[in-house]
């Protein structure tokens, strides 16, 4: 299963890389007057696909900016769909003989079904048609005019054609940061038909809420706007959308694995080692190994553990407990570690989060929070200490928000009232969590079935889910989880 794509868009004006605000030209603003030059910058953060529109030749009915298009494709090489005044055949056969992957029809797809059917016969997957509606109904001429046809018949048309991906954006959202149109995107998929969604997205949150579609046929999201402001950062919007993580945890103390219930009463679940190599080969994405005596016991992790495990695995390795200062993280880091989590440290000093983003990298920095509930049914949880046993007065959410501001690449969730009690995460405290933030939430505490990894993601908004328990004694495997969620419609890598 393939993740859906992540697409920046670069929308063409007078030679330059403009954003409109909801498609009027009275409402330009510029970002650069190299597109090409755009165009590498997002192929260097990671795009695998460019969405180019001719704003200019959506004007002017015909292609003008294709020796910018040209460019572009012979810049980035990555696939590239483009719009904006692709009428008649000929046009097409421009746009694709300049670069363009494939091509999007949207006022010729409304006005004129006998030329898309031969288009579609001609070129095949390689065209697209493009939904842009507004108060229910379907956009053409440049979003001026508005079309009889609903958006539901007009995908179907496209359907029958043998055009399998359509592109809808919702006019009155494109450009605002406002939100993507879930429910619009929701009623084309049932039409059969494969989405690529656009027109509203803000937040990463946008891409999470999203991503549940993905198995009725979303292929994609395309971002404008909110890239060239900033608010939402490629690589984040990138982890958002991709594979959902199935990551084992190795509580260690006195260098074996140990496993309790709310943070107490531990017993011994193996060598940490042995584990290590096992969650491997069983498909586990990455590991988390957190010497959960260290920070009570005034100490630094365990360094040989750390050295065993890490020289045992080519996945990815998160090393967490007593880590109380940079010194301690380069340590880690040295020994072997991809990333390092700092929970009770970043409580007492929060400036080492940002002291350790900068240093090292905000992708290597993990903020893991513990968290319990402030009083029942209250909604409100505060972050707890010192492996789950001080409990502070810091609000959860604002904490979790405070870590990211600071520069944490992404946050570790521990429930501490679902910890080791496998009756399924604290979905609650797991949405509040990534609902508040952009960058990626682990989601820690309480794993006992499939379905409780599935509602992680599809009702959590988790990008990855958490494990002890159920994988050291047994009661589930890493391949079984992975392929339940498989069947589910969860992006996984199997």
């Amino acid at each position: 299963m393939s993740s859906m794509l992540v697409i920046p868009a670069i929308d063409i004006h007078d030679g330059k890389c403009v954003r409109l605000y909801q498609g009027d030209f009275a409402k330009v603003t510029e970002y650069s007057d190299d597109p090409v030059e755009v165009a590498r910058h997002w192929n260097r953060l990671g795009a695998e696909m460019l969405h180019v529109v001719d704003l200019d030749g959506a004007r002017a009915g015909r292609p003008v900016n294709l020796d910018i298009v040209r460019r572009i494709a012979v810049n980035t090489g990555l696939p590239m769909q483009l719009g904006g005044g692709l009428r008649e055949p000929k046009h097409v056969e421009s746009a694709l003989e300049a670069g363009a992957t494939r091509v999007i029809l949207g006022t010729a797809a409304c006005d004129d079904p006998d030329t898309l059917q031969k288009l579609a016969r001609r070129f095949g997957e390689r065209i697209t048609v493009s939904i842009d509606t507004h108060g229910g109904r379907v956009m053409t001429d440049g979003w001026l005019q508005s079309s009889t046809i609903a958006p539901e018949e007009l995908a179907a048309r496209a359907l029958e054609m043998g055009i399998a991906t359509i592109i809808h954006t919702n006019v009155s959202r494109d450009g605002t940061l406002s939100g993507v149109d879930v429910d619009t995107v929701s009623c084309l998929l049932s039409t059969g038909v494969n989405v690529i969604a656009a027109g509203g997205v803000g937040r990463v949150q946008d891409i999470r809420r999203l991503k549940p579609l993905e198995r009725r046929g979303l292929a994609g999201v395309i971002i404008g706007r909110a890239l060239y402001t900033g608010t939402v950062k490629l690589p984040d919007a990138l982890r958002a959308a991709g594979n959902r993580r199935i990551i084992p945890c190795l509580d260690t103390k006195d260098g074996r694995v140990v496993k309790g219930v709310a943070f107490t009463g531990t017993r011994d679940a193996g060598d940490p080692l042995e584990r290590a190599r096992a969650y491997e080969k069983e498909g586990a994405d990455e590991l988390v190994l957190l010497d959960i005596s260290a920070t009570e016991e005034g100490r630094m992790t365990a360094m040989d553990v750390v050295r065993r495990v890490s020289s045992a695995l080519s996945i990815p390795l998160t090393v967490g407990g007593g880590i109380a200062s940079l010194d301690d993280i380069e340590r880690v880091l040295e020994e072997g570690a991809s990333k390092v989590s700092i929970n009770t440290a970043a409580v007492r000093n929060p400036e080492l989060v940002q002291l350790a983003a900068n240093a090292f990298g905000r992708d290597r920095i993990v903020a893991a929070i513990d968290a319990a509930a402030a009083a029942p049914d209250e909604g409100r949880w505060v972050v707890c200490t010192c492996g789950g046993k001080q409990r502070t007065q810091l609000d959860l959410v604002e904490w979790a928000c405070t870590v990211e501001r600071l520069g944490a690449g992404e946050i570790l969730l521990t429930s501490v009232d679902r910890d080791g009690a496998v009756d399924g995460y604290d979905l609650r405290q797991l949405h509040a969590v990534t609902e508040a933030v952009g960058i990626p939430v682990i989601a820690s505490g309480g794993a006992g079935a499939p379905e409780h990894f599935r509602d992680a993601f599809a009702e959590g908004g988790a990008d990855a889910a958490l494990a002890a328990s159920v994988f050291h004694f047994g009661l589930l495997g890493i391949c079984e989880v992975k392929q339940y969620l498989a069947s589910e419609g969860v992006d996984v890598r199997l």
